[in-house]
């Protein structure tokens, strides 16, 4: 396997805590990567990687993938629901939108309706992909800086820094965020 993903497990101990499991597959799919949440059998012609059992796994498909990217995908999709922490930062951070940054929310859907074939309503795309990915843009390094900071409103980048300081602390040491 990549050692991206024990690269993430070292710098990221949340990862570990939560049992999440990896496995390297060179460009079996567009993208960098594919968060499997337990249970996600996967469609017939995509299923599952068989080593995940019925943990958590993300599926690295480039070797240039970043351990930050892992941890990113896994935080968006997993730990906003699993871990209490991570989900009120989540939860404070869609309750801090802007008019405008709901606005550029509903441009990116309309970009990917035209660029990427969507066709989920609005709701559906902003719940499982749009919130998500403006979440992980400026946390997990994955808009430019200068992007960032339009995009989001000091106070909501503080917030994210005060999060990805917890999912870099080692078990046991919550207590100070």
């Amino acid at each position: 396997m990549s050692d991206v993903f024990n690269q993430a497990l070292k710098e990221y101990p949340i990862l570990g805590r939560y049992g999440v499991k990896g496995k390297y597959s060179p460009n079996a799919r567009e993208g960098y990567l594919e968060f499997w949440p337990p249970g996600e059998s996967g469609p017939p012609d995509y299923p599952r990687p068989e080593e995940f059992g019925n943990s958590p796994g993300v599926e690295i498909y480039k070797e240039d993938t970043k351990p930050i990217d892992v941890l990113g995908d896994v935080t968006s999709h997993w730990l906003i629901e699993q871990d209490p922490i991570v989900s009120k930062y989540y939860d404070d951070f869609k309750q801090s939108l802007t008019p405008d940054q709901r606005q550029r929310l509903k441009g990116q859907y309309s970009y990917a309706q035209q660029n990427f074939d969507e066709t989920r309503p609005y709701e559906q795309w902003e719940s499982m992909s749009g919130m998500p990915g403006y979440f992980r843009g400026y946390p997990f390094k994955q808009w430019p800086d200068e992007f960032n900071q339009k995009a989001y409103t000091p106070e909501q980048r503080s917030e994210l820094d005060r999060m990805m300081g917890y999912l870099a602390t080692s078990p046991g040491t919550e207590g100070s965020f």
